[in-house]
């Protein structure tokens, strides 16, 4: 079938996709530093509604379904296996490197020798290297890298989705019932397919959401409730540590497969869908402050958890700098902040951009692989 009649209408990069990403990687920002000391109090469960950092990869997993397959679906360019994968290889991996390399030292900071470079980075005593190759979990030095890791290696996946999606796109919703089935069944890791598939489904029905007529649709219509109902989802993590579901849900949750994760990846795909069909919602998201802090996301991923760490181990020598716990709070957040920003800018410009152009300027010159 014919899936996208209208190719000349798309766009070929969604400013707004940015912004979306920077506000995501704000929140798992947040989240790391208010809940580092104070997750069990009722003031940090409560923030973490509103500041939902541990979701926000179900977030991030759904709109890189999406990114990833707009390219191929949505303004149909051919699809070259080889070129998709060494370029998504030098997105993530460049970067990420970089970050378990200076998480490292940092971590042995207190005895750097050259002994103990030699242990770490030659003999490999750590499992350096295992963590570094992103290509298995190992997360020793940066703790948040088994997300990258679902991130590099479900992407590799996403090329025989796209594939059926052009085939007839009514197959990735059946791909997503299939997988929400299985569930957790085939391991915890699994289940995330289903975000990846979502965001394809985003793809597949682009111009239905972007058209006028869809503002006819009952979805439309009910869009505040099913909003509601996604940001009830969306939150459920942190509802439940503060209403606890019982044993019930538990063991129902358990037989069938069903985590929390699955809830969030959900209301993942009513947001960015919610957003493809708003003009006012698009007009926002266009703002250049947050455009921008969207292109340094990845950075500011990656490198806040390099400083969080380090103000928590100090916590009790910097707030004693200032005179009450809340003032410094308040103050070591916006440093945290701004020196997080700050890295991720240097990340961005000295090692993304020139790691992405190489692989484009590679990818370049290679002859068509697979189609």
């Amino acid at each position: 079938m014919t899936l996208i009649p209208e190719k000349n209408k798309a766009k070929e990069h969604l400013g707004y996709l940015d912004a979306m990403r920077g506000i995501a990687a704000l929140m798992v920002m947040a989240y790391h530093f208010i809940n580092w000391k104070y997750d069990n109090r009722i003031e940090a469960k409560t923030a973490s509604i509103l500041f939902n950092g541990s979701d926000a990869v179900s977030f991030f997993f759904v709109l890189s379904g999406f990114v990833l397959s707009y390219q191929y679906i949505v303004i149909q360019r051919p699809l070259d296996f080889r070129k998709y994968y060494i370029n998504r290889v030098f997105r993530l991996w460049p970067a990420f490197f970089f970050t378990v390399f200076i998480n490292a030292l940092n971590w042995n900071r207190t005895n750097i020798t050259l002994h103990m470079l030699a242990d770490v980075f030659l003999r490999n005593k750590t499992q350096f290297w295992e963590e570094a190759i992103l290509f298995r979990t190992y997360p020793q030095y940066y703790v948040p890298g088994w997300t990258l890791v679902i991130e590099l290696s479900i992407s590799l996946f996403v090329p025989f989705l796209i594939i059926l999606a052009r085939t007839n796109r009514k197959l990735i919703i059946w791909i997503c019932f299939c997988i929400l089935l299985i569930g957790k069944n085939m391991g915890e890791w699994y289940m995330f397919n289903f975000h990846f598939a979502l965001g394809v489904l985003l793809s597949c029905f682009y111009f239905e959401l972007q058209d006028n007529s869809f503002r006819l649709t009952k979805w439309y219509r009910y869009r505040h409730l099913i909003l509601s109902a996604a940001f009830l989802l969306y939150s459920v993590r942190h509802i439940a540590g503060i209403f606890p579901p019982g044993a019930r849900y538990t063991y129902i949750a358990n037989y069938v497969g069903i985590d929390f994760f699955h809830f969030t990846g959900l209301a993942s795909f009513i947001f960015i869908a919610a957003i493809l069909c708003s003009p006012a919602a698009k007009a926002f998201l266009q703002n250049k402050l947050l455009r921008f802090l969207g292109k340094i996301s990845y950075g500011i991923y990656l490198m806040h958890w390099l400083l969080v760490t380090d103000v928590f181990v100090y916590w009790d020598k910097l707030s004693a700098i200032f005179p009450g716990t809340k003032s410094a709070f308040i103050c070591l957040f916006f440093i945290y902040s701004a020196a997080t920003i700050l890295l991720a800018i240097i990340t961005h410009y000295f090692i993304e951009v020139p790691f992405m152009r190489l692989g484009k300027r590679l990818t370049a010159k290679m002859k068509p692989a697979v189609y």
